[in-house]
């Protein structure tokens, strides 16, 4: 009887551990995936993924040329617009090859002094009437505005001008 009761004790400690390990490996398993589904980066599901897989490093190249080539905006404004009757010259230019349209504010001290309508590619604007415009830094905010929609389109791009008084 002493035999059978050391081998039932053992029968039980031997399945207390098998227990035991059971339910490490499920809390191992229930944490890994807590871990992957809640704490890993998850990628954006807005997120376009683009694919070059069977593309050459030059096709590649080309690829994103062109997308950066009808993607691209030049500015051109006056370094130093000048201040003459309240009136400031800023030249801004919407180049001939744009491809898109323009619109631009001018705030300076932190105030908004003028903002334009659509500049279609090709036009400029020289001069803006700007009511408390002084002398010192301001900035000028371009932002492409899409041709068809009238929507602004890409990110805007912020020049700093010093503004001078016309000689």
């Amino acid at each position: 009887m002493a035999q059978s009761k050391n081998g039932s004790s053992t029968k039980k400690k031997v399945a207390k551990a098998i227990l035991v390990i059971l339910v490490a490996l499920l809390l191992l398993g229930v944490g890994a995936y807590a871990y992957k589904t809640y704490f890993e980066p998850k990628e954006d599901a807005g997120a376009t993924i683009n694919s070059f897989e069977g593309m050459s490093a030059e096709e590649i190249q080309a690829e994103l040329n062109s997308r950066a080539e009808e993607s691209r905006m030049t500015i051109s404004v006056a370094a130093k617009p000048e201040l003459q009757d309240g009136k400031v010259h800023v030249n801004v230019i919407n180049e001939e090859d744009s491809r898109f349209d323009q619109r631009f504010t001018l705030e300076q001290d932190g105030k908004l002094l003028y903002g334009s309508g659509i500049i279609k590619a090709g036009k400029t604007v020289e001069w803006v009437e700007a009511e408390g415009a002084h002398a010192g830094e301001a900035t000028i905010t371009i932002t492409a505005v899409d041709k068809e929609s009238g929507k602004p389109s890409g990110n805007p791009q912020a020049v700093t001008v010093q503004i001078v008084e016309a000689q």
